[in-house]
């Protein structure tokens, strides 16, 4: 299999000078080739192809800085004037649009001085690739920016919708941490929390699982609420939101997020839980095979949420645990399910493995109720 290219390959000399003839398009005295030769190859600079890609999509905003000379208002103005048609769907947005992060680049340093242009340009770009980024320097500096935020959140573009709640996250990957008020933030994602798309519904279940981590009580109870709203009026996209914004709260087994769902504490056993084979080479294949008994008394069924928590060996020896969702399902009083689940004990890119002794748990409704371990060798 080919090596997938590296982001930072995207932006080619080819790409540079494509800028700069969107820019000179709109700007008579730019001067293209200037521009292409201060980006490749600066006088006082690294040669362009030694740089990683924030560091070239910086370069790239110092070059049209530079080529432009304009002031920062005329300047973001430039950009808007430059942009490409507006995207007609979701599709393509972080695809196709990478020429256009430098502009974000521009928006975000300029952004904080002049807020009101720096929000007219985010809303802009937004439509044509994304703009999360450009705009968190004006809401660290201006939180009263929030309130044509939430304007954003009825737009008709997904794009300005999905801004309004991507834009304010509070753990956004990649940028600066903001802290915003939680209430005027809340408001927004109440606005969008049935959006009818699900690149807005996406934004706005990780948003707020970046809250639910710093507040959890408040924002578990919050999507309770939602929930049983939704479930009542048939919602699905409010349902989905509240699931995959509690993700790791169900993964982690909190009671209140587990409630919401119907998951109560279960009434069974575990039996017979063991690895096979009980030592097992890198590389190799390891299945995990047991019993789900109920030891239930009353008539309802339980709906179990089944997970496996692979223990990882560490190279100074701790244990690194990795949750798996397993499966979902009904179990009747007094009755049984098998269940077996294969591992393949290979490396990963985010994951390195250590001959040792590794562990699995069955961990049903949050609780850990049965473990087995094996040995895995180099």
């Amino acid at each position: 299999m080919a090596e997938a290219p590296k982001l930072k390959d995207y932006f080619t000399e080819d790409v540079v000078r494509s800028i700069g003839d969107r820019l000179a398009t709109h700007h008579r005295t730019f001067d293209v080739d200037r521009f292409v030769g201060r980006v490749m190859a600066p006088d006082d600079g690294e040669p362009f192809d030694t740089l990683e890609f924030t560091a070239r999509s910086r370069r790239i905003a110092d070059g049209i800085e530079a080529t432009a000379d304009l002031d920062p208002v005329a300047l973001m103005d430039l950009l808007v004037r430059s942009l490409p048609p507006v995207l007609d769907a979701a599709d393509g947005s972080l695809n196709e649009g990478f020429s256009l992060w430098p502009y974000g680049e521009v928006i975000a340093r300029h952004g904080a001085e002049h807020p009101a242009e720096g929000l007219a340009a985010s809303y802009e770009l937004t439509q044509r690739f994304t703009s999360e980024f450009a705009i968190r320097p004006i809401l660290a500096h201006h939180p009263d920016a929030l309130a044509t935020v939430a304007q954003w959140a009825t737009d008709p573009s997904e794009h300005v919708r999905r801004l309004a709640s991507e834009g304010t996250r509070p753990r956004l990957p990649w940028a600066q941490r903001l802290s915003l008020p939680v209430d005027e933030v809340l408001a927004i994602l109440s606005t969008l929390r049935a959006d009818e798309s699900a690149y807005v519904r996406k934004s706005v279940a990780n948003h707020l699982n970046d809250l639910a981590k710093e507040h959890p009580e408040r924002i578990i109870a919050m999507l309770a609420d939602w929930h049983r709203e939704a479930e009542a009026a048939g919602i699905e996209e409010t349902q989905w939101i509240v699931r995959h914004a509690l993700r790791n709260h169900l993964k982690a087994g909190t009671p209140a997020a587990l409630a919401i769902f119907g998951y109560e504490e279960p009434q069974l056993e575990v039996r017979g839980l063991a690895a096979t084979p009980a030592s097992v080479a890198i590389g190799d294949d390891v299945e995990f095979s047991f019993v789900l008994e109920s030891t239930a008394t009353g008539a309802d069924d339980q709906l179990l949420m089944v997970d496996l928590v692979m223990g990882y060996r560490k190279a100074n020896d701790s244990v690194s645990p990795k949750v798996f969702k397993f499966r979902e399902l009904h179990l009747e009083t007094g009755a049984q399910q098998e269940c077996s689940k294969r591992f393949a004990m290979v490396e990963r890119s985010t994951r390195r493995l250590y001959p040792g002794e590794h562990s699995l748990t069955v961990r049903v409704n949050g609780q850990d109720l049965a473990t087995t371990t094996f040995d895995l060798n180099g």
